[in-house]
């Protein structure tokens, strides 16, 4: 084992799933290497993930999309003086787990001698290849993320990359999430999520509202909806057709405190159901445009929803033939009731 560095760096801006599928390997980099220093690179709207976790020793918060627009590139928030803190801490090595451009160029930057990153083929702009000195490849595309990150520590000796998420959740979020369990009318409740970035990834607000209904009528079910800014109106639409739901408009960490005592989380390709899959909440997965193989969710029981079709991994954001979410309330009811039967049958 090396124990030669002193500085490791890590370059995951965003998103939040994509980030909780760096988080195993970053965490068997720690357990590695227990006396270098672990530092992370993320964007400011993600940077409270990060700063929970408990294998990183400090977090570097970016503003990426400020800085392209040619805001602040100087002051406490600007370029320069990130660049130059990144370069006054001398790092060994830098691991590029976006594969962007932007993050090639902060690895360069960040003045590390050694700079590891995806191979051509994993890269979504190919450009960034040119800016590390050592790259990963021979993974297949489908592969899971996890694994795909587990495979840039792994040239660094890291042996085994267990699919460990060690999140240290503050006392003011589990105390949050204890006094909204107990506001609910029901001790018992499910998570619905049905906001997405993209659109094709969500299922319609006016069938989260059906599946609502059924779950509160026919499984004594309190349906908690979890939602982001700017999407009240999916809200809204639910309640028009269910209006027992009960909204949960909450933080990151204290939307993981609700999952884990929640009987099931249902929602699209999205970074709450990976932050609900890393507590250990058990899932119905509904995917459309993108793989499950390659972004699904972690325990063996949980369910994925996903049509086997011509176009499916296209990872589209827009389609004018938009099938591959075309899930029924009644397919989406069963696989709800299959994956809270499973809980149980296992003593959970």
């Amino acid at each position: 084992m090396n124990d030669g560095f002193a500085n490791i760096l890590v370059i995951k801006l965003s998103a939040l799933g994509d980030i909780v599928h760096a988080v195993p390997a970053v965490n068997a980099l720690k357990r590695t290497f227990p006396a270098s220093r672990l530092h992370w690179c993320v964007e400011a709207h993600c940077s409270v993930l990060v700063e929970h976790l408990a294998c990183v020793d400090r977090v570097h918060t970016a503003h990426t999309r400020m800085w392209r627009r040619g805001k602040r590139w100087t002051g406490s928030q600007g370029m320069y003086r990130f660049i130059a803190g990144l370069r006054d801490i001398g790092f060994d090595v830098c691991l590029d787990f976006q594969g962007l451009l932007k993050s090639a160029v902060l690895a360069r930057l960040s003045g590390s001698r050694e700079r590891i990153g995806w191979e051509k083929s994993l890269l979504r702009e190919s450009l960034a290849r040119h800016l590390y000195t050592r790259t990963v490849g021979n993974i297949a595309f489908d592969t899971h993320m996890i694994e795909q990150c587990a495979a840039q520590v792994k040239t660094m000796g890291v042996v085994a990359v267990p699919w460990e998420f060690p999140f240290r959740l503050p006392g003011t979020a589990i105390a949050a999430a204890e006094s909204f369990r107990q506001s609910l009318p029901r001790e018992t409740y499910v998570l619905l999520n049905p906001g997405a970035g993209w659109p094709t990834k969500r299922w319609p607000a006016t069938l989260f509202g059906e599946l609502s209904r059924r779950m509160e009528h026919e499984l004594n079910l309190t349906p908690v909806i979890t939602y982001g800014p700017g999407e009240e109106p999916l809200l809204e639409e639910i309640r028009t057709i269910c209006p027992e739901v009960v909204p949960a408009p909450l933080g990151l960490m204290e939307f993981m405190a609700i999952c884990r005592q929640a009987r099931c989380f249902v929602g699209g390709d999205t970074g709450p159901m990976h932050l609900a899959s890393a507590v250990g909440t058990p899932v119905v997965a509904m995917f459309g445009p993108s793989l499950p193989s390659r972004n699904g969710p972690f325990a063996a029981d949980d369910i994925v929803m996903w049509r086997d079709l011509p176009c499916a991994g296209s990872y589209r954001r827009h389609c004018d033939d938009w099938r591959c979410m075309d899930f029924t309330v009644a397919e989406v009811f069963a696989a709800v009731e299959q994956r809270i039967q499973r809980r149980e049958s296992h003593g959970m």
